[in-house]
């Protein structure tokens, strides 16, 4: 016979599901880019960094309860990168060294991780829809040093989950 714990009270699985809600709203990119700008003039300015940055290290760092109680601070610094595309905001998460490791630890928790794709995958996918993906990745792809036909593949899948686990992985 295995003991096995109690099940937690109901009111942590909804702080859990508000937790999720909250991270999403966190990630908070941009929701009309104009079409005709070329990837080197997509903007990510060093502000926008640090605010990408104070971001993915808070939703890491921080407990559920603790996001709870700062969520309003998370989502004031995503509207402040509202105009980021969404693959620059790509770029600053896998290619600062301790972000990686970040998202690392934002994927070992299920409850962390969805609430981060939540944010993230509806705007690569209605990015995708409005065809302003596909144009970028080459220059994404070398900006990364990551395989272009790799990368075509999960945005021809839409699997963007599988596309920042081989990011950070890469």
């Amino acid at each position: 016979m295995h003991y096995l714990p109690p099940s937690p009270p109901a009111y942590v699985w909804v702080l859990q599901k508000q937790c999720i809600g909250s991270i999403a709203s966190m990630i908070n990119l941009p929701t009309n880019l104009p079409e005709a700008i070329p990837y080197s003039k997509l903007v990510c300015t060093e502000q926008d960094k640090m605010a990408i940055i104070e971001i993915i290290s808070t939703i890491a760092d921080q407990g559920k309860i603790s996001l709870l109680l700062i969520r309003d601070h998370l989502k004031f610094l995503g509207a402040q990168i509202n105009h980021v595309h969404p693959l620059k905001f790509l770029v600053v998460a896998v290619s600062t060294p301790e972000l990686k490791e970040k998202l690392l630890i934002i994927f070992e928790d299920y409850f962390k991780q969805s609430g981060f794709m939540d944010g993230l995958g509806p705007i690569l996918t209605r990015e995708a829809e409005k065809k302003n993906l596909e144009k970028y990745l080459p220059e994404f792809a070398k900006e990364l040093g990551v395989s272009l036909e790799v990368l075509t593949a999960f945005f021809q899948l839409r699997d963007w989950e599988g596309l920042v686990r081989f990011l950070m992985h890469s």
